[in-house]
């Protein structure tokens, strides 16, 4: 009958429903930040969202209504903190390895100009065969994944970190 006895919240954040593994995010900006202006990628900050707009960023970068700022994700790229890293290996790699690599590029270009949050930290490669992309987000990561695998089919495996927002993905052919 324990089991059915009532229980409170005790007000801790995640505890009510259970999602104690969560962790926030280090980078995102602090509660309470008004408009700012990446000095890096030109993001704005504004209205709790991070988004590109060319010809507004022209009409308030130098100006003294927006603080200038790193955004979070130039901020994990500076600091190389990967949320994602998507491994690419096998001999059918190494043979369309300019193909499988525009592919990538292309898809990282268009998941950034939706969220600018999502990107690539580095691109390494591990001998002939094999090619290792660092992400900003463990979305991307995944994202990344599936965009190869649609295209090549091959083997894809995903492994999250039960600790941290983390994922490694694995595709080989």
């Amino acid at each position: 009958m324990d089991k059915y006895k009532e229980r409170k919240w005790s007000g801790e954040k995640g505890k009510k429903f259970g999602k104690v593994g969560r962790v926030d995010d280090p980078y995102l900006p602090s509660e309470g930040q008004e408009a700012s202006v990446c000095t890096s990628c030109q993001a704005i900050y504004q209205n709790k969202r991070w988004f590109f707009d060319e010809k507004l960023y022209r009409k308030l970068a130098g100006t003294n209504r927006v603080r200038e700022v790193l955004c979070p994700a130039c901020r994990k790229i500076r600091d190389r903190y990967c949320e994602g890293v998507l491994t690419l290996s096998g001999e059918f790699f190494e043979q369309h390895r300019d193909e499988i690599l525009t592919l990538i590029k292309n898809e990282a270009a268009r998941v950034a100009g939706r969220n600018v949050g999502d990107r690539i930290i580095s691109m390494t490669p591990e001998g002939e065969d094999k090619l290792v992309v660092e992400t900003t987000t463990e979305k991307l990561a995944q994202h990344l994944g599936r965009a190869v695998y649609r295209a090549y089919k091959g083997d894809l495996d995903f492994r999250w970190s039960e600790v941290n927002k983390f994922v490694r993905v694995y595709w080989t052919r």
